[in-house]
């Protein structure tokens, strides 16, 4: 069968798939018009109106495809095999600049992405990669990685985060959440695959006790076990366990660069509603959001006590209010909402007072060290000491993980670290994966900027001793760990401010 092209600009996106659906799907529906509505409209009116979409049919994709041998071909009713797939580029496009070398670079720079259209009604929006900056709002910072694709025969490349509604009956919300995530790593770390509808049910059969198909959903518990299954070391956090702490975790795991699966519900106040997200980023924090920053309250007492000997008062980097960016498949990717209110945006009032209730972290499995205990011990350290902070009114600290490799990469570049901090840095061994503190305060931290560092080894999950202190520089002096005596060791140093690490999350 040969592949059928059109390009038309976004505005005539309504007419061009309501006639596809029509045409090469032979849906007839009455109510094809609203389920476009419902549907897709609103992803496409998020896209700037300069977009142009180059449109193909039909088109192979794999995640649909299958969904499509594990159940819908074994259905009474026929359901068509194919996708139409739209690929999104800036400004005007012509059928001529795919066979030009020239004009194919320049395509390149205006590459927006692209989404899959599956025959299931109403659930037709299917595997999607967007780039934020294809959005008429993207003030935002999120996890990303890179897609490749094709577009007329031609080889593209697209950075963003992966996207599909659920089909109800293959791929509920948790199976989707599941499939994104995957996507993602896979995409990402040599250590990941992308896994597809058939290998999400294969990995949970063991733990199954009724048919998965049509799938009921599936529990948290079911959610994290697929994880361990795919790679990972799970970790599961719940609001009732953490209280206030809660959303701070959540901030500290998005800092890291690290998509989070959130569980939300609304069965506090009456309601029904059980969903999975994707927490994957959060806007770009202004010096106001700064501003408005309260003082955290350590939650023990010698803590406390601790900051009022020294005069200090303490700010949580996790604490500033900002809303966080969200994949959900009953919505276009890349949602807006605040941790409090993660449903405020559905039309639907009942999901207004839907809450955070549980998230999980799928962790690389050699992480030993959590969240919320590197957190707990950088404070210690800091208030209590050995060696505590001294002469300060003020400390801002922003905890983050980042990998060896990407944090001594960057490092390497930041022309505004002392050379002899950041070559004792860079030569000091270190595992896989680190948690960084970065110290600063209010005024620094406005101007993107710290004055000391803290690196823990984040495989050493024994905070009663200084074994997680790789390296640490503040107050003038650095404190690591002598590698033959096993003992802290002081030495003193013109500590200078440098530029935050700001890698984990893209923006465009």
């Amino acid at each position: 069968m040969n592949i059928e092209t059109y390009i038309e600009p976004i505005a005539q996106a309504k007419p061009l798939i309501l006639n596809l659906l029509r045409d090469k799907y032979k849906i007839m529906s009455v109510n094809l018009e609203t389920t476009y509505e419902t549907s897709l409209a609103s992803t496409f009116k998020r896209i700037k109106d300069n977009c142009f979409l180059l449109v193909e049919f039909p088109y192979v994709d794999r995640v649909y495809r299958d969904s499509f041998y594990l159940y819908y071909s074994s259905k009474h009713s026929s359901y068509n095999r194919d996708c139409i797939r739209i690929s999104l580029f800036e400004n005007e496009i012509k059928m001529d600049d795919f066979r030009d070398e020239v004009h194919i670079n320049e395509l390149q720079k205006r590459f927006w992405g692209f989404i899959n259209i599956r025959p299931i009604e109403p659930y037709f929006l299917g595997r999607s990669v967007i780039a934020a900056k294809a959005l008429i709002n993207h003030d935002f910072r999120y996890c990303s990685t890179k897609f490749h694709t094709t577009v007329n025969y031609v080889k593209f490349e697209i950075e963003g985060f992966p996207h599909a509604s659920q089909d109800t009956e293959t791929m509920t919300c948790a199976e989707t959440t599941l499939w994104a995530l995957m996507e993602y790593f896979g995409n990402r770390y040599p250590e990941y695959t992308p896994v597809l509808p058939s290998k999400i049910n294969q990995a949970l059969k063991q733990i199954t006790y009724e048919r998965q198909i049509p799938s009921p959903g599936l529990y948290l518990n079911q959610l994290s076990f697929a994880l361990k299954e795919f790679g990972f070391g799970p970790r599961i956090y719940s609001q009732e366990e953490y209280k206030d702490e809660f959303y701070r975790l959540v901030s500290c795991y998005v800092e890291s660069g690290i998509p989070l699966i959130v569980a939300i519900e609304n069965t506090t106040t009456g309601g029904e509603i059980r969903h999975a997200i994707i927490c994957i980023g959060h806007d770009n924090i202004s010096d106001s959001q700064i501003n408005k920053l309260n003082e955290y309250k350590p939650l023990y007492k010698d803590l406390i006590d601790g900051c009022n000997r020294l005069g200090v008062t303490l700010y949580d980097y996790d604490d500033i209010e900002k809303n966080f960016i969200f994949i959900d498949d009953n919505c276009p990717v890349y949602q807006e909402a605040n941790l409090k209110k993660p449903a405020s945006h559905y039309p639907n009032c009942a999901w207004h007072n839907c809450v955070i209730s549980y998230f999980i972290v799928p962790l690389y499995k050699r992480i030993y060290l959590e969240a919320y205990e590197a957190k707990n011990f950088i404070l210690r350290l800091l208030i209590l000491g050995p060696r505590p902070l001294k002469g300060k009114s003020e400390i801002l600290i922003r905890v983050y993980l980042a990998s060896n490799r990407t944090f001594k990469d960057n490092l390497t570049k930041n022309e505004t670290f002392s050379n002899d901090i950041k070559y004792m840095i860079l030569e000091t061994p270190m595992p896989k994966f680190v948690w960084i503190a970065e110290i600063s305060d209010r005024n620094l931290i406005r101007n993107n900027l710290a004055n000391g560092i803290i690196i823990l080894d984040a495989t050493e999950a024994n905070t009663f001793s200084p074994k997680p202190l790789i390296f640490g520089a503040y107050d003038d002096s650095i404190i690591i760990i002598d590698p033959v005596t096993k003992n802290l060791k002081y030495f003193d140093v013109s500590l200078q401010n440098f530029r935050k690490f700001d890698n984990n999350l893209k923006t465009n």
